[in-house]
């Protein structure tokens, strides 16, 4: 067996964002390099370890951790639609085998997710369906949070279930999310979220109070909104949620050979001091524990840069048996 890795930061602004801007350019030579070497290793299997921001998961019932046996992407902010090529019978044995390890994830054979799978797919991959995916929904959007040391276990577990694929000899580990950002005016704690939006984030297409197409226009709107604040040099990157030196020492320790370090991090510390968009890392997490599970190598840093115009510390991380 042949294993890759890589977490990825993501952003609904990198396609908003002009495209001339240094740092921008630099985001997008990164990941393209990312792509291609991923193309080079030709991946047969992808674990997608992703977020979602109330595209598909709502508060009625929000599960720690989901298997997607179907899913879909939607048009949302930064998103890309369409159907996720998961292999079936996969998916179901991968359910099976993480709970068997003592992780209980809930199964979904109609996963909706959103930006925060689709646009690491496509800037990683170059597809939703070019290799067959199995998508892995980390929950991280609201209190109470999913401690790391669990997102370390559920990794693990599933590493070890890719390491009985035998029709599947090079897998893809892929974490998405992540670092430093604070878009807490999008998700605020569920006891402040306005009575226009609580229908909709408590029950999701559940309800006819909001139309889950009126969030996306929402959300796609405040980002809008958002990208001149980014792009005004006089706000400090301080001011806009960006915190260089903790994610500095995040990808320091996430590159060390000692993953049981972020059993004792904890997800509202982390929230308090790099918002509430670095708690996407528990997926990073996953995706680390998943590789170390089945193989001995040590990730490297292929790229971080501070990058207020997409308004996250963005970092790429990669690692190859």
């Amino acid at each position: 067996m042949q294993y890759m890795m890589v977490s990825a930061s993501h952003s609904p602004m990198l396609d908003m964002t002009p495209a001339d801007r240094e740092r921008t350019k630099n985001v997008k030579l990164a990941l393209e390099s990312t792509r291609k070497r991923i193309e080079d290793f030709d991946p047969q299997l992808v674990v997608l370890f992703g977020v979602d921001h109330y595209g598909g998961h709502q508060m009625a019932c929000m599960p720690s951790f989901t298997i997607g046996v179907e899913a879909t992407s939607l048009a949302d902010v930064g998103g890309t639609p369409g159907p996720l090529n998961v292999p079936r019978d996969v998916a179901v044995s991968a359910v099976e085998a993480v709970r068997d390890s003592g992780v209980d994830v809930a199964v979904s054979y109609a996963m909706e997710v959103d930006h925060g799978f689709s646009q690491v797919a496509m800037t990683t991959l170059g597809s939703l369906t070019r290799y067959p995916i199995l998508p892995v929904f980390v929950s991280c959007i609201q209190p109470p949070f999913v401690p790391y040391k669990r997102a370390r276990a559920l990794g693990e577990a599933i590493g070890k279930f890719t390491n009985n694929l035998e029709a599947y000899q090079r897998v893809l580990f892929l974490g998405s999310g992540g670092l430093t950002h604070d878009p807490a005016h999008l998700y605020p704690p569920i006891d402040v979220v306005s009575d226009e939006w609580k229908p909709y984030i408590l029950h999701g297409k559940s309800q006819s109070e909001v139309p889950q197409q009126k969030w996306i226009d929402y959300e796609i709107e405040a980002h809008e909104h958002g990208l001149p604040i980014l792009l005004d040099e006089s706000i400090t990157e301080s001011d806009l949620g960006l915190v260089d030196h903790w994610d500095k020492k995040f990808l320091e320790t996430y590159c060390s050979g000692d993953m049981s370090a972020f059993d004792s991090w904890d997800p509202k510390e982390v929230m308090a001091e790099a918002g509430i968009g670095a708690v996407e890392t528990l997926s990073w997490v996953a995706a680390r524990s998943a590789i170390c599970s089945v193989s001995d190598c040590v990730p490297r840093e292929s790229f971080y840069q501070l990058t207020r115009e997409v308004g996250v510390g963005f970092g790429i991380v990669e690692a190859r048996s």
